[in-house]
């Protein structure tokens, strides 16, 4: 089987999704699995529910907004719309009903049965659509293949029990799914993390020993660097799978960092194309025999933090500290240290950081300064430095700057 993977902006609006259609109709969709994100902006909407229904405010002004998007999507569709309008109102009506019957007061765990819903309600309508233009799809919940722990939000798919369960899906036949999702095993909604829909393909790519992943976006494929950032870019035509790690972890908005790891395994073949331009072949992540680099990446990571610890550091005290990020699920960029400090650029997705400088702060010196800047530059080798002069630097405090053997980070203030 094949599987393809076509984020929220791919179907952002009724155009998207003819579009969307008229691309699984070029590039043929036997035998394949197509996994579909939350439509456009759905997944930050549904998070201001959740946000404001935990604060124990009224959410439904959001919900109500949420719910006419939908409506009007399905309206430019469909001619004979009551039907699908019917489809969808059902899970709307599911996410009343949880508002109003819920008593679990776990932020996580709300998180996931609200944000979750948003896959849902996009494939209904993708599926739909796509039977409606005649090209036939089976719409199947994912919930009832991907098994996961329940570590709301960032939950650990149970391998055995999924491989298991995908087993009863025939090779013959064409599915439409939900990404981001699965259920644990009392059958609640958990998340893979954000940007999770990746991941969910390279699952069902695993389980099923697909042929190839096609992950569809905006643009024409992975570029050396951010055109919205730097000035000079260079189309990459294939990536080794070590490279896609590399700019993954660092920072680029290209592929979530777990999506390699079960493609890699099985030496799937992963392809990031043009959703506008599907004939062009975009750019091949595979495994490669030998590496040789031929280009630098340039990669920006906003909204970052640097922490500084200050005290006469030994092993133990190192350690320590670690132990606390691990615990927090706190992700550390850059690491800089000496016999008094230990300073570190991280980001903080689940809010944790407040929390590791209370229990800290009472046996380190601890310095915090948000909203900066990483800049990093791997295969630093082949960065022309004098040609470029650092343009990113330019009329910025520099706070922290590291060059190991063939990677180099900026710390800047925003």
């Amino acid at each position: 089987m094949k599987i393809y993977k076509f984020g929220g902006s791919s179907i952002k609006n009724s155009k998207r999704v003819k579009n969307l259609s008229k691309v699984i109709k070029s590039v043929g969709y036997k035998n394949t699995v197509i996994v579909i994100s939350a439509i456009g902006k759905t997944t930050n909407k549904l998070e201001k529910v959740v946000n404001t229904y935990f604060l124990k405010k009224s959410p439904y002004i959001f919900l109500f907004e949420i719910e006419k998007n939908h409506l009007k999507m399905i309206k430019n569709l469909f001619l004979n719309k009551n039907y699908y309008v019917l489809n969808i109102l059902f899970y709307f009506n599911n996410i009343y009903f949880f508002l109003k019957k819920n008593n679990i007061l776990n932020y996580n765990f709300i998180y996931d049965q609200i944000v979750g819903a948003g896959e849902l309600i996009s494939t209904k309508i993708v599926s739909d659509y796509l039977n409606y233009k005649n090209i036939k799809n089976i719409w199947i919940d994912c919930r009832n293949f991907i098994k996961t722990d329940n570590c709301f939000r960032e939950a650990h798919v149970n391998w055995k029990q999924t491989k298991k369960k995908m087993k009863k899906l025939n090779n013959k036949f064409s599915y439409l799914t939900q990404g981001f999702i699965g259920a644990d095993k009392n059958y609640y909604t958990t998340t893979l993390g954000r940007e999770g829909s990746d991941y969910t393909a390279s699952i069902f790519s695993y389980c099923l020993n697909a042929k190839s992943q096609t992950t569809w976006k905006d643009v024409p494929g992975i570029l050396n660097a951010d055109p919205k950032v730097f000035k000079k870019t260079t189309f990459l035509k294939s990536l080794s799978f070590e490279e896609a790690f590399e700019l993954s972890y660092y920072g680029a908005s290209i592929i979530h960092i777990n999506t390699l790891h079960p493609l890699k395994k099985k030496k799937i073949p992963l392809y990031v194309r043009s959703f506008f331009f599907p004939k062009k072949k975009g750019t091949l992540i595979k495994k490669k025999k030998q590496i040789n680099f031929k280009n630098s990446f340039f990669i920006l990571k906003k909204k970052t933090i640097l922490l500084s610890f200050f005290k006469n550091f030994v092993e133990k005290n190192i350690s320590e500290i670690f132990n606390f990020f691990s615990k927090k699920k706190i992700k550390i960029l850059l690491i800089q240290y000496s016999s008094i400090s230990f300073t570190v650029c991280l980001e903080d997705k689940f809010n944790k950081i407040l929390n590791l400088i209370f229990n800290l702060k009472k046996k380190f010196i601890i310095k915090k300064i948000n909203n900066v800047e990483l800049y990093t530059i791997i295969h630093y080798k082949k960065y022309n430095e004098k040609k470029d002069l650092l343009g990113f630097v330019k009329n910025k405090k520099i706070l922290l700057r590291q060059i190991n053997f063939d990677t180099a980070q900026w710390v800047l203030n925003s």
